[in-house]
């Protein structure tokens, strides 16, 4: 009886915000999450604490000394463990009630369509540091019709202030989200279909590359600071419990946000036809009348 009055405890406080409603809707979410390092971790666990009724956590490393700055799962005594597998049985002690799902598995982009079929999810979130599965997993989640939400680069900077929410398309000062985004519009993936979280911060420069032995791709080492990855992931947090509360009123507001951005692409065609015009017109006058033939 203890345990069950302390399971329900959880969701009084968020109650007095959200109302019986917001806790039903919360419950009924089912959240698919990708990359659980610093900012994948702060939200998978901001998610649980709000009361979601499920989540699905994926990635394929192991807790490292260096985490120690600003992962939730990274101490002494974990080093060397499965992260997906400490960070669920963390989750598991913070709230009894959400259905929690491992999954220890490296993911291509080929194995997102199959990824995103595993359960019936209502939202994605994707916290990937690399490129290339990154854009796999976002354009699969569009054009699957979920609602997604992702992280830009939280590593190279240090001004909590700076740190934005907005559609993918929106984001600036972020390298992640502007290779992303340019690799999308060639797929096809436009605005208004994913919302992200990104810094307007100019980071500070990466150590150079270093080579992988395990055979991973040779990457740059960034700086990183406690709290940046912490705030990217309950932004993310955040957006998604925003969602999940009313997601009708955030899906109208992201349908509003598309008309508007295609309206402003017509003008902005119209313009550029209407300046290239009478920039034709202009040249055609300086020309003047056709010179007459020589007598």
């Amino acid at each position: 009886m203890e345990h069950q009055r302390r399971n329900g405890a959880i969701y009084e406080r968020t109650a007095i915000l959200l109302g019986d409603a917001g806790i039903v809707a919360l419950q009924r979410a089912n959240v698919l999450l990708v990359g659980v390092g610093g900012v994948g971790g702060h939200c998978a666990e901001a998610l649980v604490r709000a009361g979601v009724g499920a989540i699905t956590l994926c990635d394929h490393d192991v807790v490292s000394a260096t985490n120690k700055n600003r992962q939730l799962i990274a101490l002494d005594s974990t080093v060397g463990q499965a992260k997906v597998e400490r960070l669920a049985a963390r989750l598991a002690d913070v709230n009894a009630q959400c259905h929690i799902t491992a999954i220890d598995f490296f993911v291509t982009p080929e194995d997102m369509p199959s990824l995103l079929r595993r359960d019936a999810f209502t939202h994605v979130v994707d916290c990937i540091d690399s490129v290339e599965c990154k854009t796999a997993l976002l354009e699969a989640a569009v054009k699957f019709g979920f609602p997604t939400f992702m992280s830009g680069g939280a590593g190279g900077r240090l001004d909590p202030t700076l740190v934005k929410e907005g559609d993918l398309y929106e984001t600036e000062g972020d390298a992640l989200a502007r290779m992303c985004r340019a690799e999308l519009r060639k797929r096809g993936v436009g605005y208004g279909y994913i919302r992200a979280v990104y810094s307007v911060e100019k980071p500070l420069p990466p150590l150079a590359p270093v080579k992988q032995e395990s055979g991973g791709r040779d990457r740059g080492i960034n700086g990183t600071i406690s709290y940046m990855p912490s705030l990217f992931g309950l932004h993310l947090a955040g957006m998604v419990v925003r969602h999940a509360v009313d997601p009708a009123a955030a899906e109208a507001k992201m349908a509003k946000s598309r008309k508007k951005r295609a309206a402003q692409e017509r003008s902005d065609e119209e313009r550029k036809k209407r300046d290239a015009a009478a920039k034709a017109r202009r040249a055609g006058e300086g020309a003047g009348p056709p010179a007459e033939p020589p007598s």
